[in-house]
């Protein structure tokens, strides 16, 4: 037991790769975990405070604030954890006026076109009008814009904490400012009881990000130009063009169409279950994603450890995230029911199509990683673009005939289109075995079917108790889950065993080829 202990602790001694990675992923789980229970809280409290137009109408605010949010993304962040030489002080101080020059003119195009905006999205609203006057909304969008202009001059140093696997100071200035971020809102909510509370409280934790960044990583920003810094930003920049775009239509396309279709209420109720199914994804990316770019980003000239580090986190993610998905799929109603009331109930099916989605999601996250690990951000941009494709041609004749169910298909199955070709294309850029990464999901999914089982059965025992189903699921997925961590160990210690068994039996010929 000592010995494994040690062993345990040594993985998190040293400065190599796997070390800084053990130790990053402690941080991350912590702030990761105390910013979704916070999240998750004031979220529940939301619905429970605002009616569900209110949050319809947050909804459809914050996908417009997100849209211009993307419009011009280049993808700072990235190339200063990408760039070999992107901790240093003449590339940081381009990339600050990049972001910075960036802001400024984002925020004041869109101030400007926010009456356009507003006339041309909730004029044919009816039920928002009764609440709130074109001139209030376009007031109301204009403030959630300011998350844009204090977004932009974030210290660029804070980006270097990530790259360099320095991720105390990252997680207190992300989750900080959430944290405060929410207080406000739930504050606000408490004596507004509208979606005023939520678009201040938006704008707040924005300001409040951009305030922790230099408190905590001081930068001075020069006026001086640096050609290397700038060209390196530039070809990033370049591969960056339109990806956000891109994956802010495949993100919110079902929202801003559904928004014109279906009544406020129900883009309430279907917003609300797509932040729902989005915790494991939002999870993966506040632990994982962040030490998966700049790990990649260092290996990114070994393409057989490119490969084996894939194979590994597909195993990984497919365990701990398939069993849960699987069971949430089956119990949506009433995870939809016990979170948010029983009127949610309304979109279970949407729900549990959105739970696959978000699976999909997950995975195609690592792949994504890989590109701009290496430096080639443009391959993931085609398949964010294929998504889009998808999603523009068959969204809107899909919500018109099916409802939010019509939305949560299309955007399954343009998720599973694009992966597959990702698939295809990352075997060609590193060369990874397709077949070792479809086996790499199998444990996942064998491990699914007890969790999936035993509901079953616990339903068919007590149909009218669907916590008591929920709550022994819940138990299932903790049973397959350390069940997932000793297959490791058990397939190690299978490997050893063969190893050792072989070896003695070479050591044998050996002998008597000596003899004889």
């Amino acid at each position: 037991m000592k010995k494994k202990f040690s062993a345990i602790v040594g993985q998190f001694r040293g400065d190599d790769l796997k070390a800084r990675c053990a130790r990053s992923s402690v941080v991350l789980v912590i702030g990761a975990f105390i910013a979704k229970f916070l999240g998750f809280g004031s979220k529940v409290a939301l619905t429970r405070l605002l009616v569900p137009q209110e949050i319809g109408l947050m909804v459809m605010i914050l996908a417009l604030t997100q849209l211009f949010e993307v419009l011009t993304e280049v993808g700072i962040k990235q190339s200063v954890i990408q760039h070999k030489n992107g901790a240093d002080p003449e590339y940081l101080n381009m990339a600050w006026w990049f972001q910075s020059l960036r802001a400024i003119g984002l925020y004041a195009v869109a101030f400007i076109v926010a009456p356009w905006l507003c006339e041309f999205y909730f004029r044919s609203r009816p039920d928002l009008l009764a609440r709130y006057s074109l001139e209030e909304l376009t007031t109301l969008v204009r403030v959630a814009f300011l998350s844009i202009l204090f977004n932009g001059p974030i210290s660029p140093r804070a980006h270097v904490l990530e790259k360099k696997f320095r991720f105390g100071r990252a997680v207190v200035i992300t989750q900080g400012s959430f944290v405060l971020g929410a207080i406000v809102t739930i504050t606000l909510a408490f004596l507004l009881r509208n979606v005023w509370a939520i678009v201040i409280g938006f704008a707040a934790t924005g300001f409040t990000r951009c305030l922790m960044s230099y408190l905590l990583c001081p930068f001075m920003p020069k006026l001086a130009y640096d050609r290397e810094s700038f060209q390196g930003l530039y070809r990033f920049a370049r591969g960056m063009v339109g990806l956000p775009v891109l994956t802010y239509i495949a993100f919110n396309i079902d929202i801003l169409v559904a928004g014109k279709l279906v009544s406020t209420s129900l883009v309430g109720f279907y917003g609300m279950a797509l932040t729902l199914a989005f915790a494991p994804r939002d999870l993966f990316s506040r632990i994982i994603s962040p030490i998966l770019l700049p790990a990649f980003a260092e290996k990114q000239d070994d393409r057989e450890a490119l490969c084996r580090a894939v194979l590994q986190m597909t195993k990984f993610t497919a365990l701990f995230v398939i069993p849960p998905i699987a069971l949430a799929i089956i119990c949506s109603k009433t995870i939809l029911t016990f979170v948010f009331g029983a009127e949610y109930s309304a979109v279970a099916v949407p729900f549990g199509l959105l739970c696959l989605y978000i699976l999909l999601l997950i995975q195609g996250t690592i792949l994504a990683c890989v590109f701009f690990g290496i430096g080639q951000p443009a391959k993931h941009r085609a398949f964010v673009g294929l998504r889009v494709l998808i999603l523009v041609v068959l969204i809107y004749p899909s919500i018109k005939l099916f409802g939010l169910t019509g939305a949560a298909a299309v955007v399954l199955l343009a998720s599973f289109v694009a992966m597959c070709v990702q698939v295809t294309v990352i075997r060609k850029t590193i060369g990874l075995n397709i077949f070792d990464y479809a086996i790499s999901w199998v444990p996942g999914l064998a491990l699914a079917i007890p969790v999936l089982g035993v509901v079953v059965v616990v339903r068919g025992l007590t149909p009218n108790l669907p916590m008591l189903h929920f709550a022994i699921g819940v138990l299932s997925c903790i049973i397959v889950s350390v069940i997932g961590l000793l297959l490791p160990k058990f397939s190690d210690s299978r490997r050893r065993y063969k190893q050792a068994g072989a070896a003695a039996v070479e050591l044998v010929r050996e002998e008597e080829a000596e003899s004889a």
